[in-house]
């Protein structure tokens, strides 16, 4: 009874993180629509967004009866953030590169086999509205995805690429292995990377790897604006992000 109970008791919290994965690409949900998706009765559904409502992780939007992610994670994502000791020390370095650029700046780490913004600033007129703070990036068209691929080990480079589902976003997104291979060795070459509209149409990314005392690579920054603001000033953005990474002992 004991193996039965915590193997139920498992099963509840695999299902409470998958109903919370939902709301990853969609502010809202109703309980129908959760319980369709995830394969499960609706009372099952009604009962784990009960818990999660209790917890301050879901919060019901009354005109709609729809749910969305609660307050709580409010509370969760700054603690995660603050006590991230490289977010921490990359703070005032992202916010000098956004204002100085009048666009948005990003810091991003691998984790486990996914790209996630673990600090981003925004300044001037030019917002990155899509990327937000715990949110993903594509491995393998963004700039900080390129970068930490570039200067991970070849074995673990390759495992990556061959996992990862290459989609494409625009005409110009990289979706061949070995045109992608190719392209992390020019970057490794030069020191930076770009995600020239490969992501998003006009969208100009500029990244520098972060690099650890061993020389191992632990995360990526990049600055994101218009191509037309940003391109003719190549060289001088990936000089200011390798002298911000200077300044605070990167």
């Amino acid at each position: 009874m004991a193996e039965r109970g915590k193997s139920e008791y498992s099963q509840s919290v695999t299902n409470a993180l998958r109903l919370l994965g939902c709301f990853v690409e969609r502010d809202e949900r109703g309980i129908s629509e959760l319980s369709r998706e995830l394969g499960l009765s609706k009372s099952a559904v009604a009962r784990i967004v009960a818990s999660l409502e209790d917890g301050r992780l879901l919060m019901q939007n009354a005109e709609t009866g729809k749910y969305r992610l609660g307050t709580g994670f409010l509370l969760y994502g700054s603690l995660v953030r603050e006590r991230n000791e490289l977010s921490r020390a990359l703070a005032p370095a992202l916010a000098q590169l956004a204002e100085k650029y009048q666009s948005t700046a990003h810091l991003a780490v691998l984790d486990g086999g996914e790209l996630t913004i673990v600090n981003k600033v925004s300044a001037g007129p030019f917002v990155y509205m899509s990327s937000r703070i715990g949110g993903a990036l594509p491995i393998h068209a963004s700039a900080t995805g390129k970068c930490i691929l570039a200067w991970l080990p070849p074995e673990r480079r390759r495992e990556l690429i061959e996992s990862a589902k290459l989609r494409r976003y625009t005409a110009t997104t990289i979706t061949d292995p070995a045109a992608l291979e190719d392209e992390l060795a020019a970057i490794r070459e030069r020191g930076y990377a770009l995600d020239d509209g490969e992501t998003h149409e006009g969208l100009f990314c500029v990244g520098c790897p972060v690099l650890d005392a061993s020389g191992r690579v632990a995360a990526a920054v990049s600055v994101s604006g218009s191509r037309a603001a940003l391109e003719p000033r190549l060289s001088e953005v990936v000089v200011s992000i390798r002298d911000e990474l200077k300044n605070y002992g990167i």
